[in-house]
C-alpha cells in the first residue's frame, strides 16, 4: 500500500466520522440548551414553592407547575438529541475501526511479505554481492538506489502500521468515552422522566381541585376583564392627551426630532428588547387564549401576563419618559407608561413604583417592584402599543 493510497484511505475514514466540527457546534448548541431549560426548570420550582407556600389550589400556582413540565419536556428531548447524536458517533466510529483494523491486516501482510522477500534476496544474494556483481558502474549506482528504496518502502510500512495502529486506539478511546456520555444522559433523562410523571399527576390533581371553584374562577375572570377594559381606557386616554399637546400649527399630530429618533431606535430593536423582569416566565400569551380551567372559555390579553418571584425589580425595557403613574380600579397596584416616541410600554401590577412622572429612564433601569397577591402569586402585566395599536410584547422582547 503506498503512502497516498493510505493518505486517501486516511480522508474517506475522517469524512466517515460526519463532520466532527459540525457534530460539536451541534453537541455545544445542545448542552447550551439543557443548560436553559435546567435554569428555567429551578426557576419554575423557585415560583411554584412560594405559590403553593400559601396552602391554596391557585391559577398562579398551576401556571408554574405547567411551566416546569414544559421546560422537563424541553429538557427530555435536548438529552434525546443528544444521545441519538452520540449513538451516530459511536456506530460510525465502529465502522471506522473496522475499517483501519482491515486496512491494518492489509499494510502487516504486505509489510510481512516484504520482508520474507528481502531475507530470501539476502540468503540467496547478499546485498554487497548483489552490488557489485554489476557488470557497470551505470547497474552498480542502480542498483544501489533500488536498494535504498527498497529499505526506505520498507520504513515507511512500518511507519503506515503505526499510524493506522494509533488511528484505531484512538477511535476506540473516543468510542468508549461516548458510551459512558451516553450512559449519563440516559440516567439523567431516566431521572427527568420521572419527574415530569410526578409533576404531570400534580397538574391533574390541581386542574381537578380548581375544577370545583368554578363560580369564583367565573367571578375572577369578570373582574379582570373589566379591570383591563379600565386599564385600555385609560392608556387611550393618555395618548390622546399626549397626541394632543404634540400638534403643530396645523393641528396635525408631530414628533418632535427626539420623538422621531426615539421612535426609530425603538422599532430597530424588535425582538432585541430586554425582558422587564430578569426572572418568570409568560404564564398568558398575547391576544385570544384558553383559559387553562374553564373549558371552551377564552381571554382577551392585551400584552402578555409574566410570573415571577416575590419582590422581583420591573425594568424599564427601552430608553424613554415617564408619561403615567396611576392606578386601576379592579387591580392591583399601581401602573406605569413609558414613551417610546410613538411606542409605549406598560406596566401594571407593581406594589410600587420607583420613578416619577417626567423622568427619562434608560434600558433596564428600575421602575417598580411587582406585586404578590394573596395567593402568593408575583406577576406582572407587559404591553406594547404603537400609538392606539396593541402589540403582541413577544414579538418585541428578547427570545428567552
Amino acid at each position: 500500500m503506498n503512502a497516498s493510497k493510505f493518505l486517501a484511505i486516511l480522508l474517506i475514514g475522517s469524512l466517515a466520522l460526519g463532520h466532527p466540527a459540525l457534530s460539536q457546534q451541534e453537541r455545544n448548541k445542545l448542552e447550551r440548551e439543557k443548560k436553559e431549560n435546567l435554569a428555567k426548570i429551578k426557576e419554575a420550582e423557585k415560583i411554584l414553592q412560594q405559590t403553593s407556600s400559601q396552602k391554596k389550589n391557585t391559577l398562579g400556582q398551576l401556571q408554574a407547575l405547567s411551566q416546569q413540565i414544559r421546560s422537563q419536556e424541553s429538557l427530555i428531548q435536548t438529552y434525546r438529541a443528544n444521545i441519538k447524536l452520540l449513538n451516530g458517533e459511536i456506530n460510525e466510529s465502529e465502522s471506522m475501526v473496522n475499517s483501519l483494523e482491515q486496512d491494518l491486516k492489509l499494510l502487516k501482510e504486505e509489510y510481512a511479505e516484504m520482508i520474507y522477500q528481502a531475507n530470501k534476496a539476502q540468503n540467496n544474494f547478499g546485498s554487497l554481492s548483489f552490488l557489485f556483481s554489476a557488470t557497470s558502474f551505470r547497474q552498480l549506482v542502480m542498483r544501489a538506489k533500488y536498494l535504498k528504496q527498497y529499505t526506505n518502502s520498507r520504513q515507511d510500512q512500518a511507519r503506515e502500521i503505526q499510524v493506522v495502529q494509533s488511528e484505531i486506539n484512538q477511535q476506540i478511546e473516543k468510542t468508549n468515552q461516548a458510551r459512558n456520555e451516553q450512559k449519563v444522559l440516559l440516567a439523567q433523562q431516566e431521572l427527568q422522566n420521572r419527574g415530569l410523571i410526578t409533576a404531570r399527576k400534580q397538574q391533574n390533581t390541581l386542574v381537578k381541585q380548581l375544577a370545583l371553584k368554578e363560580k369564583d374562577l367565573q367571578s375572577d375572570l369578570k373582574k379582570r376583564k373589566q379591570a383591563i377594559a379600565r386599564l385600555d381606557r385609560m392608556i387611550a386616554e393618555v395618548i390622546k392627551l399626549e397626541m394632543e399637546k404634540s400638534k403643530n400649527a396645523k393641528g396635525n399630530f408631530e414628533l418632535t426630532p427626539d420623538g422621531i429618533k426615539l421612535s426609530t431606535n425603538f422599532q430597530g430593536n424588535q425582538k432585541r428588547l430586554t425582558w422587564p423582569v430578569a426572572r418568570g416566565f409568560v404564564s398568558s400569551k398575547f391576544g385570544l387564549q384558553p383559559h387553562p380551567v374553564l373549558k371552551g372559555v377564552k381571554i382577551e390579553n392585551p400584552g402578555v401576563d409574566i410570573q415571577t418571584q416575590k419582590n422581583e425589580v420591573v425594568r424599564a425595557v427601552f430608553d424613554g419618559e415617564v408619561s403615567k403613574i396611576a392606578s386601576v380600579p379592579g387591580m392591583n397596584g399601581v401602573v406605569i407608561i413609558i414613551q417610546h416616541g410613538e411606542y409605549r410600554t406598560v406596566y401594571a401590577n407593581l406594589s410600587k413604583s420607583l420613578v416619577h412622572m417626567g423622568d427619562q429612564v434608560k434600558t433596564k433601569d428600575p421602575i417598580g417592584e411587582v406585586f404578590t397577591d394573596s395567593d402568593g402569586v408575583s406577576e406582572v402585566q407587559f404591553q406594547v402599543w404603537k400609538n392606539f395599536n396593541k402589540l403582541d410584547p413577544l414579538a418585541w422582547l428578547q427570545p428567552k
